[in-house]
C-alpha cells in the first residue's frame, strides 16, 4: 500500500517536504514543453526532480557557433526558496567543466537570490553570461581558435554521455545530417 502523503512523478515517490518544490518544478516543467525556449532544451532527471540537465545551441556569428553545451542544474531541496548550483559539463572555453559557476543566481550569492526566478530564466541569464567577457569563479580565457574547436567537437563530446544520450538523443538543435547518394550511370 502507497502512503498518500508521498507524490509519484517520474517513477520515483518524492516526500512531502519537498512539495512546494516539487509543485514548482513540475509546472515549470510542463511550461517549457509547452513552450520551448529558442535553441535550448532542459530537463529534470527522471530519478529525481531537483537535478536538471540542458543543452544549449551556441549562436551564429560567435566562436560557439553551431556547438552544443550541456549543463546541469542541481536545485537544494528548500527551492524556491534557496538557489541552485549551475555546472557546465561540455567543454566550451568560456566556463570550466564540472565545476560550480558564480553567477548572481546560484548558490554563490544566496542574499540576491530571488524566488520569482525559474529554471527558465536561469537558463536565459546563464546562457547571456555565457557571450559575455567578464570574469568569474568558474570561468576561464581561451583563444577565439579554442572557441571554436570545442564547438566543432562539443557534439561528439556530448554523444559519449549517457545523460545526453538519454534526455537529449535525437534533438532538434544538432545539425542534421544530409547524405547524398549518388547512382553510377550504367552504360550498355
Amino acid at each position: 500500500m502507497v502512503n498518500r502523503k508521498l507524490i509519484y512523478f517520474f517513477g520515483s515517490y518524492i516526500l512531502p517536504k519537498k512539495m512546494a518544490g516539487v509543485k514548482r518544478l513540475q509546472k515549470e516543467y510542463r511550461d517549457l514543453v509547452k513552450e520551448p525556449m529558442v535553441n535550448c532544451l532542459a530537463k529534470p532527471l527522471e530519478e529525481n526532480l531537483f537535478e536538471w540537465r540542458f543543452i544549449f545551441k551556441g549562436e551564429s556569428n560567435t566562436p560557439y557557433e553551431n556547438g552544443i553545451y550541456m549543463g546541469k542544474i542541481c536545485l537544494p531541496k528548500e527551492y524556491p526558496w534557496k538557489p541552485p548550483k549551475i555546472q557546465m559539463i561540455t567543454p566550451n572555453g568560456r566556463f570550466r567543466t564540472n565545476g560550480p559557476l558564480c553567477l548572481s543566481f546560484t548558490h554563490y550569492h544566496p542574499e540576491s537570490w530571488n524566488p520569482a526566478l525559474c529554471v527558465r530564466t536561469m537558463l536565459l541569464g546563464l546562457i547571456s553570461f555565457f557571450y559575455d567577457k567578464d570574469n568569474t569563479t568558474g570561468a576561464m580565457r581561451s583563444t577565439i581558435d579554442d572557441k571554436r574547436l570545442l564547438a566543432k567537437k562539443s557534439i561528439d563530446f556530448n554523444k559519449t554521455l549517457d545523460e545526453y544520450r538519454i534526455l537529449f538523443e535525437n534533438n532538434e538543435l544538432e545539425p542534421k545530417k544530409v547524405v547524398i547518394i549518388r547512382r553510377k550511370k550504367v552504360t550498355k
